[in-house]
């Protein structure tokens, strides 16, 4: 049975996509044990069930088996991306697919065009500020210039080529976006982990994105890179 067909099983027993389809990409890890496993971040699908989406975990290995059933991506955090994870971030800006990036995610789509990331020792299990560009998407979204957030983070961005549009007090970029996209958001923090009510209006404002991103706006050709 091949992964494309357990892929389609999901979709039809989902429905008729009465409610967007949420896929993240799943992280590795290794367990006690020493064995490997491919997991999702549970706080993660619960914010996007909250929200009113349906989440599915999908192994980055076999995107492009299920890019064209699904109506948004969430690169969630981790300790590492794959080079996979490049090309995917790439379609999905192309295609307009709404993204959102958390922690690693953030890095990974900063990474993606023309970034790099350095060692940071001072946001590893911490709360702080994050003041919020007020001509950005997310200000839009929250209606805040400052806000309270957590962070467990190694790395930071250095630079990239997307707009940087909020900063920690200590000036580590925290939100990194694409204005003219329907939704292309990277933060640095977990949102999914606060629970508050800037948290619930950005997991809202992705699920309604990505409700709006449907057959007929699609235009997608092929689900290559």
């Amino acid at each position: 049975m091949t992964s494309s067909f357990f892929y389609e099983k999901i979709i039809k027993l989902i429905g008729d996509k009465m409610k967007p389809i949420i896929g993240i990409i799943e992280r590795e890890t290794k367990l006690p044990s020493n064995n490997e496993i491919l997991y999702i971040n549970k706080e993660i699908s619960e914010s996007i069930t909250k929200s009113n989406g349906i989440p599915i975990s999908i192994n980055i290995e076999n995107i492009k088996e299920i890019i064209n059933k699904i109506d948004g991506i969430i690169l969630q955090g981790g300790d590492n991306y794959k080079k996979e994870e490049i090309n995917l971030v790439k379609y999905l800006y192309e295609n307009n697919i709404p993204t959102l990036g958390i922690c690693l995610g953030m890095q990974t789509m900063a990474v993606t065009f023309n970034g790099e990331l350095k060692e940071t020792n001072n946001h590893l299990n911490t709360n702080h500020i994050v003041k919020i560009n007020k001509n950005s998407k997310l200000y839009e979204i929250i209606q805040k210039d400052n806000i309270i957030v957590n962070s467990r983070h190694k790395f930071k961005v250095k630079n990239t080529s997307l707009n940087i549009t909020g900063y920690s007090e200590d000036n580590i970029p925290e939100i990194i976006e694409d204005k003219e996209k329907q939704f292309f958001i990277g933060v640095e923090w977990h949102p999914e982990s606060l629970k508050n009510n800037d948290s619930k209006k950005l997991f809202d404002y992705f699920i309604k994105k990505a409700g709006e991103y449907n057959d007929t706006k699609r235009n997608i050709k092929n689900n290559t890179w």
